[in-house]
């Protein structure tokens, strides 16, 4: 891309969206392209449209790459930093709630609506719902959350699952929309995921095929029961008859949503600050927290008489396997700003949907000096890498990960941050997360080589990312089928001039130089589909 081609796309997107939301100022674009962790891509200019209209003219013109954000608040996968030189999509602009639905528990929003947002719009209302919200930043998009599998709390935290009627504009600014939706007054369309025919909604997770402008959410019924239920044990050796009962529950139906593990270091980057030396030993970690690994279980109920007959069940199962339990419930008829639980308590706090920062913690653990009030970990040169992966919820095989892991990261000199989130009937997702102080000399390219490290012992052990931080884009195994192939000419086939966030999930390939005739071909492409 030369400098030429920047400067008159910059050009033409002013046209489009107005001088004022487009950027090239250096100051702006370096702060743009800081992340968490070393990035290899920059930032050259950033666009912000404030309309679909708008984006689909940006994606016919564009003869540069384009990198699609929303919030741009996943810190540690990557924050709003591309994976190759882009110029920044901005989508925070598209941030209306467009339609809610009380009966059916439906809300429909853009890419832009963040989990703060989207709280306080059900709280105005007195809802007697909630969303799935997450342990990251408050400001997070909801949207952009659930199309990375992003991981959230109660019956619907499996987000990726409760998602319906895409509204997504391709790199020819063709216009499409999921399930139902395509048709005019679907009565179903923000209620079916799936529709009639073929459904193109997962071509749109975790990839860079197209541009989600707008997402239907399914929510949750505020429970009329809510019991947590926390326990810890002292050894290791628990670990793995823990996870089994775990499983037992979640395959039985008596917990519908994650389970969360914390480990002690976890748990202490939360209490504290990092005491020193780096990294820290077991028995230093052990003096400060006393028990080894930390759970949380929830059970949401109709009623009082379901939901204590499942606490019942879920004490009964994890009470020969752990050291410590204790359980409290409350019952009533909640709604948002008026939940069961005081929302003062960060867990009490996501099991009922209120986002908060206190997560948010654990990534300071390294950085010295007090604790902003504001916490934006991009400013403040705090080092986070996460790695996601996917295990079978057998818990042997999880212990064996998780003693691995945390001798890995030591070998590395990190403390060996870890959590196992029960996230489906059947699966683990296993997250370490490499946190350390930017301004250390070095500090970046050991966590990267950390990181990696991670990966590729997981790899061997048939453990694969179900979630990629930006590090981690190719280092997945060569597939062993066409899959790869067909992922191509998909890509080829909806983005001709490869202008949509290469480098990110799909393969890589170096498309012809765009032409005054391919941008022709786009644009007729985009004319054919209405023009809306």
């Amino acid at each position: 891309m030369s400098s030429r081609d920047l400067a008159a796309f910059l050009a033409e997107a002013a046209a489009i969206v107005g001088e004022h939301h487009v950027s090239a100022d250096p100051a702006e674009l370096e702060r743009l392209s800081t992340a968490t962790f070393a990035t290899p891509g920059r930032v050259l200019g950033r666009v912000r449209p404030g309309s679909v209209a708008e984006l689909r003219q940006l994606l016919r013109r564009a003869t540069v790459p384009l990198y699609p954000v929303s919030g741009g608040k996943n810190w540690g996968l990557g924050s709003k930093a591309p994976p190759r030189d882009a110029v920044l999509l901005d989508l925070g602009r598209l941030n209306r709630i467009v339609a809610f639905d009380e009966e059916l528990a439906t809300v429909t929003v853009e890419p832009g609506v963040t989990f703060r947002q989207l709280y306080e719009f059900l709280r105005q209302r007195g809802s007697r719902l909630f969303a799935a919200t997450t342990g990251g930043s408050p400001d997070g998009s909801v949207v952009a959350n659930a199309l990375e599998r992003g991981d959230g709390s109660g019956p619907n935290g499996d987000r990726a699952l409760h998602l319906a009627a895409l509204e997504v504009v391709l790199p020819t600014g063709e216009l499409v929309h999921t399930g139902f939706d395509r048709f005019e007054n679907a009565s179903c369309a923000a209620l079916h995921r799936f529709g009639v025919g073929p459904a193109l909604d997962g071509l749109f997770t975790q990839s860079n095929l197209g541009v989600v402008t707008r997402a239907t959410i399914w929510l949750s019924p505020l429970p009329r029961f809510l019991g947590a239920v926390r326990f810890s044990i002292e050894r290791d050796e628990q670990l793995g008859p823990l996870l089994d009962a775990i499983r037992r529950l979640r395959l039985d139906g008596t917990l519908r949503s994650a389970v969360g593990v914390w480990n002690d270091y976890r748990v202490l980057s939360v209490a504290e600050r990092h005491p020193g030396p780096l990294p820290l030993s077991r028995q230093a970690v052990a003096q400060r927290v006393g028990q080894r690994w930390f759970g949380l279980a929830s059970v949401y109920a109709g009623s009082r008489k379901l939901g204590e007959a499942a606490v019942d069940h879920v004490e009964a199962e994890l009470r020969p396997h752990v050291s410590w339990l204790e359980t409290r419930v409350a019952s009533g008829d909640p709604r948002a700003g008026q939940e069961l639980f005081p929302t003062d308590d960060p867990a009490f706090a996501f099991l009922q949907g209120v986002p908060h920062e206190q997560s948010l913690r654990s990534l300071y653990f390294r950085k010295p000096g007090a604790l902003p009030s504001d916490l934006d970990p991009d400013r403040d040169r705090v080092g986070a890498l996460w790695v996601c992966a996917a295990l079978p919820l057998r818990g042997p095989v999880i212990a064996r990960a998780a003693a691995s892991i945390e001798s890995v990261m030591h070998e590395h000199g990190f403390d060996p941050l870890l959590v196992l989130l029960c996230h489906t009937e059947r699966t683990l997702q296993l997250l370490p997360m490499i946190v350390f102080d930017r301004d250390e000399p070095g500090a970046d390219a050991r966590a990267l080589g950390c990181h990696e490290a991670l990966v590729a012992g997981l790899a061997l052990e048939g453990h694969l990312p179900q979630r990629l931080a930006l590090p981690a884009m190719q280092s997945l195994p060569a597939p062993r089928d066409d899959f790869a192939a067909v992922l191509e000419r998909l890509k080829r086939a909806l983005d001709p001039a490869g202008v949509l966030a290469p480098g990110r999930y799909a393969p890589s390939w170096e498309p012809a130089e765009v032409t005054s005739t391919d941008r022709g071909s786009r644009s007729a492409a985009g004319s054919a589909s209405g023009g809306r």
